[in-house]
């Protein structure tokens, strides 16, 4: 049971890092209007959006909720496999405890209104990432660090620490 060692504290982390920040940016920020940061290269921009991570399916409807759905119960079984068959590396738990604390964390918030709290707008000008939030950057910072995992995984001939 050594990945629930990062996995529960690192899922606990995301999802109450993800409440909070959405919580104190609803409370603080102004609706639509921009915040400088760091110029207008980084600023804090409240708004909504019913589609997912990034704007996508920004129309929202019911492909958000079942595709958040479906990332958490994919994740939940492949997770529950590894486990059974003893091939999960304890470190894997860190990312995997990112992207199901990102998914629910966003899921959670969806489930009054249909739509999730953005507030991080970063971009140059008039060249602007679509907004996002907490759960957002978990979420792609915890499929990149276990795709290494899996990678270095596949091409290394020495188990990672099991």
């Amino acid at each position: 049971m050594k990945p629930f060692l990062w996995l529960l504290p690192t899922f606990s982390i995301a999802l109450a890092l993800d409440g909070l920040t959405k919580a104190w940016a609803e409370q603080t920020l102004l609706l639509n209007q921009a915040v400088p940061v760091i110029g207008a290269m980084f600023r804090l921009t409240l708004g909504y959006n019913a589609g997912v991570a990034f704007g996508l399916f920004a129309n929202g409807g019911v492909l958000p909720p079942v595709a958040t759905g479906m990332i958490i119960v994919g994740l939940t079984v492949w997770l529950v496999g590894e486990l059974r068959g003893g091939g999960f590396p304890s470190v894997a738990g860190l990312p995997v405890g990112l992207i199901l604390g990102g998914a629910i964390a966003n899921f959670a918030d969806r489930l009054p209104d249909g739509r999730v709290t953005d507030f991080v707008d970063v971009g140059l000008g008039a060249s602007r990432w679509p907004t996002f939030n907490m759960a957002d950057s978990f979420i792609v910072l915890g499929v990149v660090f276990l795709m290494l995992i899996i990678t270095k995984r596949k091409t290394s001939t020495v188990p990672l620490d099991k």
